[in-house]
């Protein structure tokens, strides 16, 4: 963006950059660094060569449509760390959905 300001200030761009114009560029910016923070952290728990594929199931599943099996394998630790909570049974569950709560707020 910096790049940009600096070609539209030194007079290089010829074409009017009004305030919505950048203010869409800034959004674009912070949408860009919001998903490489989420893949970052889905890397964490399912690695870092299927975080990219995991957000992508989520986003397919919230979407209702079918998700291929490459999507739903990269999202699978999620899965089985949910299930291995489900197992150590009534405790387990409690404390998940303590911090699901908490962190909500």
């Amino acid at each position: 963006m910096k790049f940009i300001k600096e070609l539209y200030e030194e007079g290089l761009v010829e074409q009017h950059l009004d305030e919505d114009a950048w203010a869409e560029i800034r959004a674009r910016r912070l949408e860009r660094a919001e998903r490489d923070r989420s893949v970052a952290l889905y890397g964490y728990l399912v690695g870092i060569e299927n975080a990219k594929r995991a957000i992508q199931f989520l986003e397919m599943a919230e979407q209702g449509k079918s998700v291929p099996k490459n999507y739903v394998e990269a999202y699978l630790p999620i899965v089985e760390m949910i299930d291995d909570i489900v197992d150590a049974g009534p405790t387990g569950v409690t404390l998940l959905r303590q911090l699901h709560k908490r962190l909500k707020k």
